[in-house]
């Protein structure tokens, strides 16, 4: 139930069929009203609301500042409603019947105040955001005139709406009453057609006596969630955060015991999430039954080393067989090949490295590498004998640096007088002879790009292109 008072800054025109006609604006300080809503059908999914109000009314001549006429006008509604909730949100429409006074005023030349009244079919909607204490609302109304009267009581036609909103603050609560302070504004519009043509719009701003009634039986129809975070080894973490999907109100912090309990909830899914620094987030997903307490139990598990292996096998590229003794050098570590061409390097931060390779009568070359936490990455290249100059090859992709999509792009190398274009895939591949090369990348819609490349002799070098967007 909602008792509010305000005040309202009304203006309008009015024409007659004589051709005069009179405008008015200003604040009416006088507009109570009253509204109450309830939902006792189906388990407080549909309702009924209904509201009366009334502003007081006075015209006065802004020469002489005299009241030249007043009066007051009635608004009411009534009507059956719903509610919809998704966690903090709710939706209310609503179908009814509306009544709504117009001001007239007869003849503009001596004016006398009356009443307009209009019918129509209620067609309206309430939207709420609850954040705890403070609950946000907005609100819509539209009636469909349905039959209306001028002042004098002749037939006429009518039209309007309105929208608003406002925030409603908690104040106490009183056993099963909730004691709030809303404030808020509403801004309509109305037109009245019969002898006269009148037009209006109002602003209205107030405060109101919010009352809100919790049946305690309620809480049978809610559920409850018992949590408990452990690590590994059965010990409490009691330090990990804990998190519930899809609900306004979040557990308290776990106790020593690594335990915490959430009240309230309604039934249905929700996900339980803990997370902790240095180990991997744990969830769950639990059904919620009213009136019953789910326990919920996450174990966190350590998070994997966040360090890869590589693996390098070098290889004669005439005779195709194993090359031992090459010097393989990565990240500034150098190691020599065994038997079996290999060698091996450990706890390498991930991303990506260049791969040196070298050996005694052979052309060196570098190879790209990608190392990822926990894997180990590989690279089988071969060695070129340096009496024999083979081709570098140069390969790679083009993305959009947005999304990674590939990218048809544009390639040029001047040097080498070479123009390409990357395949559907965004793939490029060029041979060429040693040397230093600068390559162009461009396509439409991006920024275009130039790098530069330097290869040896029997080289596989592999670079990629991530163009920005304009």
């Amino acid at each position: 139930m909602r008792l509010r008072y305000g005040v309202a800054r009304r203006s309008g025109d009015q024409n007659d069929p004589s051709g005069s006609s009179l405008g008015y604006d200003g604040w009416t300080p006088n507009d109570p009203s009253l509204h109450a809503w309830v939902w006792p059908l189906f388990d407080g999914i549909l309702g009924f609301t209904g509201g009366i109000g009334r502003e007081g009314f006075a015209l006065f001549d802004r020469t002489t500042n005299e009241r030249v006429t007043g009066g007051g006008l009635l608004r009411a509604q009534a009507g059956a409603t719903a509610r919809f909730r998704l966690g903090p949100a709710r939706l209310e429409p609503v179908v009814g019947y509306s009544f709504t006074q117009i001001a007239d005023f007869g003849d503009s030349t001596a004016p006398t105040f009356r009443a307009g009244t209009r019918h129509g079919l209620l067609l309206a909607a309430r939207g709420l955001l609850d954040f705890g204490p403070v609950t946000i609302e907005g609100r819509f109304e539209y009636p469909l005139a349905l039959a209306a009267t001028d002042g004098a009581g002749a037939k006429a036609t009518a039209s309007g709406l309105g929208g608003g909103g406002g925030v409603r603050v908690a104040l106490l609560r009183t056993g099963t009453a909730l004691w709030g302070l809303m404030a808020d504004g509403f801004y309509s519009v109305d037109a009245l057609s019969g002898t006269n043509r009148s037009a209006q719009s109002n602003l209205r701003l107030g405060l109101s006596l919010d009352l809100q009634w919790k049946e305690e039986e309620r809480s049978a129809t809610l559920g409850a969630l018992q949590i408990s975070v452990a690590l590994e080894d059965g010990s409490p973490a009691s330090k990990a955060v804990v998190q519930v999907d899809g609900v306004a109100t979040q557990p308290a912090p776990l106790d020593a015991a690594g335990a915490t309990r959430l009240d309230g909830l309604p039934p249905g899914p929700v996900t339980v999430r803990a997370t902790l620094d240095g180990y991997e987030t744990a969830e769950a997903t639990a059904g919620l039954t009213a009136g019953i307490e789910t326990p919920v139990t996450l174990r966190l598990k350590k998070q994997l080393p966040k360090v890869g292996t590589l693996l390098v096998t070098v290889i004669d590229k005439s005779t195709k067989s194993a090359l031992a003794g090459a010097t393989v050098t990565v990240n500034g570590k150098a190691q020599t090949t065994d038997a079996k061409g290999s060698a091996t390097f450990v706890e390498l931060t991930p991303g990506a490295v260049n791969v040196e390779i070298a050996a005694a009568g052979f052309t060196a070359k570098t190879e790209a590498a990608t190392i990822l936490p926990a894997l180990q990455a590989t690279v089988a290249t071969e060695l070129v004998s340096a009496k024999k100059r083979d081709p570098a090859t140069v390969s790679g992709s083009v993305r959009s640096a947005r999304g990674g999509a590939a990218v048809q792009a544009n390639l040029e190398i001047p040097e080498a007088s070479i123009k390409a274009k990357a395949d559907d895939k965004g793939g490029f591949v060029f041979r060429l002879a040693g040397g230093t090369y600068t390559v162009t990348i461009s396509a439409k819609g991006f920024v275009t790009q130039t790098k530069q490349v330097t290869v040896k002799d029997g080289d596989q070098a592999i670079f990629n292109v991530d163009l920005q967007p304009k």
